[in-house]
């Protein structure tokens, strides 16, 4: 597609529970930490889990996302759910004894720097989502996600998903997004739902989980639904 873009910027993306940005190599231990502690919930309605046996299986998808970035084929984006402890104030990052910093524009910089390191320690990675399959020529993609069990519940799919639809509309110029669900997974396809997802009907046998196939509920979502 002539306008469309050779790579998926790596931008950090925010919302009201969650922050997303790209993953990267470094991100491998957590997520496989989180892979790990989850994995039976996980394995209920997804067929990877026990191909991610260590870190360097991660790392491994990792690279594999990453060069689909750069291809703009598609990219992973991890979910990072919002601590709740609150940002530094100004008045905390000023000297022991009350002075300003005679450069002004310095202690501007300290504070930004000091609030965008509050804002990093308050982020702890809860699971992924990921943009898929994407046609240049039709301007389509699909999207999956999953979080680990401990983080489910609190409404962070539902806001990453409509934060990775926002910005693949308006961002990647895209039309059409697709989810695909297993008819069983209730909660994945609550969240597609709740993010203005449309379901168009059923795929039978569209997977094959734990040595039985499972259909799946298809949803879709255009540029110009509601938003």
């Amino acid at each position: 597609m002539e306008n469309f873009l050779d790579e998926i910027p790596d931008e950090e993306l925010r919302g009201e529970r969650v922050t997303l940005r790209l993953l990267h190599e470094g991100d491998a231990p957590a997520l496989f930490s989180l892979i790990d502690g989850s994995r039976e919930f996980l394995a209920r309605h997804l067929p990877w889990p026990a191909e991610c046996t260590c870190v360097e299986d991660v790392e491994s998808r990792i690279d594999s996302w990453e060069i689909q970035a750069q291809m703009a084929n598609g990219a992973c984006w991890g979910i990072f759910a919002k601590g709740s402890g609150s940002s530094q104030s100004a008045g905390s990052l000023r000297p022991a004894d009350g002075s300003v910093p005679a450069n002004s524009q310095q202690h501007a910089s300290s504070q930004q720097h000091a609030s965008s390191q509050q804002h990093a320690s308050d982020l702890q990675l809860a699971g992924v989502i990921i943009l898929g399959w994407i046609q240049a020529a039709h301007l389509s993609a699909s999207v999956s996600y999953w979080l680990g069990e401990c983080f489910t519940g609190r409404g962070l799919a539902t806001d990453a998903l409509k934060i990775l639809s926002h910005f693949a509309f308006n961002r990647l110029g895209l039309n059409r997004l697709e989810i695909s669900a297993s008819v069983t997974n209730k909660a994945s396809q609550a969240v597609a739902t709740r993010a203005g997802y449309t379901q168009e009907g059923f795929s039978r046998e569209f997977e094959r989980i734990n040595g039985k196939f499972e259909d799946h509920v298809r949803f879709s979502r255009l540029a110009r639904d509601p938003q």
